[in-house]
């Protein structure tokens, strides 16, 4: 007798916010996934970039279900969810993010479908502050209390998780930390980003990759190179601008009142970032907060010096690399490391590549994550 035919396992893919991390986190992971064993239907808002991430992720993806940015973005999951589930048989609901599991657990639960949740973010004192922050406090933890688990992306992001949500239960909880192509990076051609930029060839280049938001620090960067311009210490100093956000006018508008519209330049979106980040001299990540950040693995497989803060989740992927790291929103200890990165030079990077390209596999995230889908589905 032949081998009976095992019907595909169908997971919808909640994914309210499908931007940054989480957009890299899918195209990076499901790649990984057999196509013969699994089938994903993604449900997510019909965005302007949703476009980029049905390219990335091809025929890995078989359905798309996509709901307006109106405004009513939640509701509108929520409804998209039920109906979806109602209409289609699903073995599981794979939600990306928090607000994503707010959106789908309830109408998993009354189909009797499980939900993995993956945390893509930490959570904030200042989230949950006054009374409405204590009605959200209590909504997100009865959502996630209907996860079967709630999956990590760093030891860090599970212990915010812990201190903010201290009722959930331990069992739930799992880390599977992030990864990424490595190999790709290892490979990648440089581009000439400074003959591109009509830039002098002993021009310091730094590289700036992350969407313009509070979070990601950019403020802190171009204060930080304000301060080695004005100090004389780096006569030659360029920033090259790769990222989005809804925050961009604005910082172009603070570096122009600055008057350091010269020693910057905005990039339009580049879907694969590998030859321009080993075109840096240095690649900067000032960010305030992270949950595990794909950047600084993508930038250590590629060999490229790299200056961080010391905040939650991007000090845990720094930590034994020689990436040189800073005191989190401190422009004077950002400027310092960018002249001891500089100092540092490329070669302890380039030695450390072997190392980074084995430990930031995205092969195992992706086999960590099957694993966990046929821990639920059993």
């Amino acid at each position: 007798m032949g081998k009976r035919n095992v019907p595909k396992r169908r997971v919808l893919l909640v994914v309210r916010w499908p931007v940054g991390g989480i957009r890299t986190f899918l195209k990076y992971v499901l790649a990984g996934f057999p196509s013969n064993e699994y089938e994903f239907v993604f449900l997510g808002p019909d965005t302007e970039a949703i476009g980029t991430l049905q390219e990335d992720l091809g025929t890995i993806v078989s359905e798309w279900l996509l709901f307006p940015t109106d405004g009513n973005e939640l509701r509108s999951c929520f409804s998209l969810v039920r109906k979806t589930l109602q209409a289609q048989k699903i073995d599981l609901v794979h939600a990306h993010g928090f607000t994503s599991a707010v959106g789908c657990v309830l109408p998993a639960r009354l189909k009797q479908v499980p939900v993995i949740c993956t945390s893509h973010d930490v959570l904030l004192p200042t989230q949950f502050s006054g009374w409405k922050g204590v009605l959200k406090k209590i909504g997100l933890f009865s959502a996630l209390s209907q996860c079967k688990i709630i999956q990590s992306v760093s030891v860090d992001a599970e212990a915010n998780l812990s201190g903010a949500l201290p009722w959930l239960q331990k069992g739930r909880m799992q880390v599977i930390l992030n990864g990424v192509d490595t190999n790709a990076f290892e490979s990648a051609v440089a581009r000439d980003l400074k003959s591109e930029l009509s830039l002098p060839q002993d021009t310091v280049l730094i590289g700036f990759f992350g969407r313009f938001m509070g979070q990601k620090g950019f403020g802190i960067l171009v204060e930080a190179v304000k301060t080695l311009i004005d100090d004389g210490k780096l006569s030659q100093l360029h920033v090259a601008c790769f990222g989005s956000g809804a925050f961009i006018r604005e910082e172009q508008a603070n570096i122009e009142r600055l008057n350091l519209s010269s020693a910057f330049t905005f990039i339009p979106f580049t879907a694969d970032v590998s030859g321009a980040m080993k075109g840096c001299d240095i690649i900067a990540m000032p960010s305030r907060w992270e949950a595990c950040p794909l950047q600084p693995m993508e930038a250590l497989a590629a060999g490229v010096p790299f200056v961080g803060s010391n905040c939650i989740g991007l000090r845990e992927v720094l930590s034994g690399t020689p990436a040189v790291i800073v005191q989190t929103g401190d422009t004077e200890s950002l400027a310092n490391g960018i002249i001891e990165c500089l100092r540092k030079g490329a070669k302890p990077f380039v030695e450390y590549v072997p190392e980074a390209v084995k430990r930031f596999d995205v092969r195992r995230t992706s086999q960590q994550i099957q694993a966990l889908y046929e821990q639920v589905l059993s």
